[in-house]
């Protein structure tokens, strides 16, 4: 059986206060800012670092201070080192640092009377180098989560470019190179200085990183869906591998909620008459299966050369939706091919409305459409006809206007769906920068991309294939799983057949992976790139500090590299309150740690998981409960909301094997009507779960 442990502290705030002072002794990663130091016109390269450092889930500050980044254990510079950067007694202050046992990562180091510590020679400058090639024959370490053919070689631009951005190619001394250019220049090296080292890229973040997301790229994907493009996230776990091989029992935030090994999202793109149609069938498998899923509405409420107006008079299908406990986003208003052309679709203004947005497709150009037209119309009129929040948009086509996020932002929105993976080269989310510009402001706006789908253009999905398709979903899940980044899949409801694909698909994924809702999991990764924690080294125990205003109900979690080594794990928040955190081994060596408050997988079931069945739902109220129990013992049920918080307890008891029935009554408990789950756990850690919707 998993060893579970609840999680005791040993440490008091002035000690946490106290290693916050002492040098290259606080744990984590300062993200040294050199954007002032280096005349920069944006904050291109700082966003790079702070998105790089985020998806690698470690704990850091932003700094401009080399003094107090000094007293980190990894200084990680956001751009350049120039002749001019430092100055010479700083120069002396980072040879220190890492002679002392301090890392250093920087990108594109240019300035010669550093090249001892990072163990160069001299660079040459190029740019027309196309892709990098990590050494495999190198030690792990650092390059742990460097595992698949697809990661080994990493692209920056299609050779057909006569050239793409600058890149350094080192030539070495000491250093040990990591990675190599085409030319067999060296692309990333690490070289030992004194207790330390010193780690340095030839190229700028913001190309493998920010320059991906705004799909300014020179064309680097090598697919264009359906397929596992991690190039821009093997630099983030590059960070982590890093950090993680110079400091003991490292930890990290996981990039899942709870236990689970990672997140999968069903949506679907309802943007066809057929699609109305047929989405039924698909509503009612997800609903017995107890999945809910995002349903993505067109509100084609005109007819043109291209659609019909296949959304009127579909009130009765929206409501059977909603009554599923499934959720709604906006798929734009007529789906046009043409949405990101800025000549046919301009910015517009506020204020559109049925009455007064009218585009038109001709089957060749649309004209009368703005972008303000198309988020706007389709929002207001969702939220009024199904009475939900609409907080997410997807353009059809995937056509991304270049000021789209600027009005996803100004209109409320909160997540944006309208980019492939593969295209942008990462399977994580990540903030939008407005006007999808290097010096845009940071929106509030998180695109979470799609990752795999039901369109393939090369050979269509299809009846005799279907199978074969759900299989290429299958291995990118994997791949993502082994990365613990997420996996969102989109399929127009529109063939019973891709139903039977996706039921197989669903059938053949580990039973650790997380089926969540994608404006919920936005919630989680948002919550998670706030979650804020320190941790400290005393012997043999870890301890972990929580910041006191964190909502533990946002299920982040934390993973502790080789943590099944240490005597004692410890967790508790500023103001010395122990915190309800489990412990489960995870991996060969590693243990995650997870708050118990919330919804996990976790234990042996002695329920059978099929025998939980709980009715009527949607219901007023009044529930049904029953199960088989397969030998005796304590039994919790508990009512949760679909964020995780607990709004009602049903049993708590021990109780004999065999065949179990409860009523519940909870019409008087003033409770809201909405998605619950009721959760039936175990004492050994064992839990089983049904959805219902309480009317």
């Amino acid at each position: 059986m998993t060893k579970c442990i609840f999680i005791t502290i040993l440490f008091t705030i002035s000690s946490l206060v106290n290693s916050l002072n002492a040098q290259t002794e606080t744990r984590g990663i300062a993200i040294l800012d050199l954007s002032i130091r280096n005349n920069e016109t944006n904050n291109a390269r700082i966003f790079s670092a702070e998105h790089m450092v985020k998806v690698a889930g470690i704990n850091y500050i932003l700094t401009q201070d080399l003094e107090e980044a000094s007293n980190y254990t990894m200084i990680f510079c956001s751009s350049f080192l120039g002749g001019s950067t430092f100055t010479e007694v700083e120069k002396t202050e980072l040879i220190a640092f890492v002679e002392d046992g301090g890392i250093l990562l920087a990108p594109r180091v240019e300035d010669e009377d550093l090249f001892a510590l990072f163990g160069l020679a001299a660079y040459e400058s190029d740019f027309a180098r196309f892709e990098i090639n990590w050494d495999l024959a190198s030690p792990m370490g650092a390059l742990e989560w460097i595992d698949q053919p697809e990661e080994w070689t990493i692209p920056l631009g299609k050779s057909t470019y006569p050239q793409i951005y600058k890149t350094l190619g080192y030539e070495p001394t000491t250093a040990e190179t990591l990675a190599t250019f085409v030319d067999g220049t060296s692309a990333v090296t690490r070289n030992a200085y004194g207790n330390g080292q010193a780690v340095a890229i030839g190229l700028s973040l913001k190309d493998v990183i920010l320059r991906n997301q705004i799909n300014r790229d020179y064309e680097a994907q090598r697919i264009a869906s359906n397929g596992f493009e991690p190039a821009s996230d093997v630099f983030s776990l590059f960070v982590r591998g890093l950090y993680t091989e110079h400091n003991p029992y490292a930890v990290w935030k996981h990039t899942s909620p709870g236990n689970s090994a990672a997140t999968l999202m069903i949506t679907h793109d309802v943007d066809s008459n057929t699609g109305m149609d047929t989405l039924d069938v698909f509503v009612e498998y997800e609903y017995e299966q107890n999945i809910e899923a995002s349903y993505n509405i067109t509100l084609r409420y005109f007819a043109d050369d291209l659609m019909t107006a296949f959304y009127l008079n579909r009130q009765g299908t929206m409501d059977y939706i909603k009554s599923r406990g499934h959720t709604f986003g906006s798929h734009s208003v007529g789906h046009f091919f043409d949405f990101a052309d800025e000549d046919i679709f301009p910015i517009g203004e506020a204020g559109n409305t049925i009455a007064n947005y009218a585009p038109y497709n001709d089957g060749d150009i649309t004209v009368g459409g703005t972008v303000y037209g198309e988020c706007e119309v389709s929002k207001n009129e969702l939220e009024t006809d199904i009475g939900v929040n609409i907080r997410s948009f997807r353009a059809g086509h995937l056509a991304f206007p270049k000021y789209l996020v600027d009005v996803l932002e100004d209109l409320g929105y909160e997540y944006n769906s309208t980019v492939s993976a593969s295209d942008v080269l990462t399977h994580f989310p990540f903030q939008n920068k407005k006007g999808r510009s290097f010096s845009g402001d940071i929106s509030s706006v998180y695109e979470i991309p799609v990752t795999i789908s039901d369109v393939f253009h090369a050979d269509p999905i299809s009846n005799m294939n279907y199978l074969d398709k759900a299989d290429i979903w299958l291995d990118v899940t994997l791949k993502n799983i082994a990365n613990g980044s997420p996996t969102l899949l989109l399929i127009h409801p529109n063939r019973n057949y891709k139903l039977h694909g996706m039921a197989y698909y669903l059938d053949q994924l580990p039973n650790d992976i997380y089926i969540m809702e994608m404006n919920l999991f936005g919630d989680f990764w948002k919550a998670r790139d706030g979650f804020q924690f320190d941790t400290q080294m005393q012997g043999n125990v870890l301890n972990v500090v929580v910041a006191t205003n964190t909502d533990l109900d946002d299920n982040v979690s934390f993973i502790v590299n080789n943590g099944q080594s240490l005597s004692s794990i410890v967790v508790k928040d500023e103001q010395a309150q122990i915190l309800n955190f489990e412990q489960e081994d995870w991996g060969d060596n590693d243990v995650i740690l997870y708050y118990t408050g919330v919804l996990s997988h976790t234990g042996k079931l002695l329920v059978e998981t099929g025998s939980l069945n709980v009715y009527p739902s949607p219901s007023q109220g009044v529930l049904n409960i029953e199960f088989d129990l397969m030998e005796s013992g304590k039994v919790e049920i508990d009512l949760f909301d679909i964020h995780g918080k607990q709004v009602s307890q049903l049993l708590d008891q021990s109780l004999s094997e065999g065949a179990q029935k409860l009523f519940a009554d909870l019409s008087g408990e003033n409770i809201l009507q909405g998605i619950y789950f009721v959760v039936l756990r175990m004492e050994n850690g064992g839990v089983v779960r049904r959805k219902v919707v309480l009317m």
